[in-house]
């Protein structure tokens, strides 16, 4: 395989053969599920099947599935340009099967491909299978242990148990679950990225890069109950996933995803456009600038496609903090004028073939980059200045801690997401206090809501078409007779009836010789009198 076109196209090509129909991916932005920000597995747009909602369309399907995963459980967006493999926006290969074929199928299939078609060596790969677990009381899947040894050629001690944190797959706390069978790859101990630590030695799920998955093979067949129950389903379901930046990099013997043809030709880009080299080093700061302007425009593209837009909430904000975060990176590679929707072209050479809802909107995708990144620009430069101020105060604390004050001034005026302050901090050693930063940002949303409830109120009062108060006695000394017109109880506006009790609430008078805060002057206090009693302002 030379390209990850090819790669894509033949995983589609051999479960076509095997009576799979090909499912198009569904978009990032998912449709009619507000559980979700983003798609992040291949999976989502067969939930209803999983669930027994809906009945499926096909016995089988596979498809390359867009994903984002920035948020949540699921959020790799700290982990992104520090190492070689993590990302926001990947395709996921999947094939399932819709009660019609099981495990024997399934891992027959996927070694027949990852061996025969794709020439992956035996000897490199390992499985794992489901340990059991007494707490939920599973036995051991011996079902797909015996056929990982009967159906495939591999040696019995490389087919490994694990338990549930590694090998049993669940959508939530209720509905289907069912244990996984993983395929692992050893890339050798040169890979391995633990060497000298203490007690580490090299093996499938120890943690080091020397060993990882390649493809998750999960096996639908319970369903947990609102009590914590598993009861075996009536149908039976396959859900598999392998990445295909992963695998792009594996069969293409690169060390990096990013030096595969998904990201390439954008790194080439950027490095055109900056004068800067990319030299494939983890850790390096300017090669980690590289992967993650890489990385986070294939995000933006594709989401923005997909009918994503930046804003301050739910996924629009997610979307706002990645291009943000790229625009700053483009800063450590020189880059201080609007760059990102440059690149959009690029991202529609690699993946608009595969997506060619990308290719259609390019010029819509480009415009609300450009807009976006404009009007960070206009303020970035200037907050990178306040953050190394603050990060000069905070480097002579004894605890080397940006203040919440600080964090929040940057979020607020500079438009700095706390995820990019706390990048920032973290490259000069430094700590943010979150919990400051979190009472400033509760702070801004109860004045928000008081400010909210107040102009509510005036509309409240302008609708009510009350005769303005006469408030020229507030110039004067003393007291005033008044008539009440109404009170303001919570949001309400009260025309007739009685106040009781003890509590708040707002008196609109006639005449009045109070003098209301204005100018930069306090507002007076006193007494308000009334044969049923006094109320003190």
């Amino acid at each position: 395989m030379t390209s990850a076109k090819q790669i894509r196209s033949s995983f589609i090509d051999f479960f076509r053969r095997r009576n799979h129909t090909f499912v198009p991916s569904s978009p990032i932005v998912p449709v009619g599920d507000d559980t979700l920000l983003f798609a992040n597995a291949g999976m989502n747009q067969f939930k209803d099947i999983f669930l027994g909602l809906v009945k499926p369309r096909w016995p089988a399907a596979a498809n390359s599935q867009k994903c984002l995963r920035v948020s949540g459980k699921h959020n790799d967006l700290e982990e992104v340009g520090r190492d070689t493999y993590h990302h926001t926006f990947f395709e996921m290969l999947g094939n399932w099967s819709f009660d019609d074929y099981f495990k024997a199928e399934a891992i027959a299939w996927a070694w027949e491909l990852l061996t025969g078609v794709w020439g992956i060596e035996p000897d490199r790969l390992w499985a794992t299978v489901f340990a059991g677990d007494p707490e939920d009381g599973l036995p051991r899947d011996d079902e797909a242990a015996n056929l990982w040894t009967d159906v495939t050629p591999i040696a019995a001690d490389r087919v490994l148990a694990f338990g549930k944190k590694d090998n049993f797959w669940e959508m939530g706390e209720t509905g289907p679950c069912g244990p996984c069978s993983e395929i692992h790859i050893d890339l050798g101990p040169h890979r391995c990225d633990k060497q000298g630590v203490p007690g580490h030695k090299c093996g499938v799920n120890a943690g080091c890069a020397r060993y990882i998955e390649l493809w998750n093979l999960v096996f639908i067949q319970y369903n947990r109950t609102e009590g914590g129950r598993l009861v075996p389903l009536s149908a039976r379901y396959v859900d598999t996933g392998a990445g295909l930046e992963r695998i792009s990099a594996v069969l293409r013997n690169k060390t990096s995803n990013y030096d595969t043809d998904l990201f390439m030709p954008i790194i080439d880009r950027v490095a055109k456009i900056s004068g800067r080299t990319y030299a494939s080093k983890p850790g390096n700061p300017t090669d980690n600038a590289f992967r993650v302007i890489a990385d986070h425009i294939r995000a933006l593209s594709m989401a923005i496609a997909d009918g994503a837009t930046p804003s301050n909430e739910g996924r629009g904000y997610v979307i706002r903090r990645i291009l943000r975060r790229a625009s700053r990176f483009g800063r450590e590679l020189g880059l201080h004028e609007p760059f990102l929707h440059t690149l959009v072209p690029v991202v529609v050479e690699v993946l608009g073939e595969a997506f060619p809802e990308v290719a259609g909107r390019a010029g819509h995708v480009a415009t609300v980059i450009e807009a976006e990144e404009t009007s960070f620009g206009r303020t970035l430069d200037r907050g990178i200045q306040i953050f190394a101020a603050a990060a000069g105060r905070a480097a002579r604390t004894p605890d080397k801690t940006i203040a919440g004050d600080d964090a929040f001034q940057l979020y607020d005026t500079y438009g700095f997401p706390l995820d990019l302050t706390q990048l920032m901090a973290e490259e000069r050693g430094l700590k943010v206090d979150t919990a400051g930063f979190a009472e400033r940002m509760q702070q801004q949303k109860d004045l928000a809501r008081a400010a909210q409830k107040g102009a509510s109120l005036v509309n409240i009062l302008a609708d009510a078409e009350l005769p303005t108060t006469d408030d020229t006695h507030k110039y004067a000394d003393g007291t005033c007779e008044g008539r009440i017109l109404g009170w303001v109880a919570g949001d309400r506006l009260i025309r007739e009836g009685s106040l009781t009790g003890a509590g708040e609430a707002g008196m609109i008078l006639d005449r009045t010789c109070f003098y209301a805060e204005s100018g930069g002057q306090a507002g007076d206090c006193g007494v308000l009198e009334s044969p049923n009693g006094t109320f003190v302002v």
